[in-house]
């Protein structure tokens, strides 16, 4: 959820074949791996939770609106990350 300037993520995930370390928002374009450049919360564990409350630039809010940020997440026997999730703006409603 995006509020002003201010990106609140949360999600699950599970399924995991050993425990969750790390979670990062990373940007790069729409299918491709870029750098990490905000650490999000994670619960751990083969299953759980990723969060985090961002202050985003306003270049950043732009790149949030292209579909230029991704959720990834990393376990101990996938350090390259095993999960990946893109940020993308929920179409309008009628």
């Amino acid at each position: 959820t995006l509020k002003g300037r201010t990106l609140v993520i949360q999600g699950t995930f599970e399924g995991l074949q050993t425990p969750a370390t790390v979670a990062r928002l990373h940007r790069a374009q729409k299918g491709v791996r870029g750098p990490a450049v905000f650490d999000l919360t994670t619960s751990g564990g083969t299953s759980g939770t990723i969060s985090a409350t961002i202050e985003l630039s306003p270049s950043q809010v732009d790149d949030l609106g292209r579909e230029r940020f991704y959720v990834q997440l990393h376990s101990e026997k996938a350090p390259d990350g095993n999960l990946w999730g893109w940020l993308m703006p929920r179409e309008s409603r009628r």
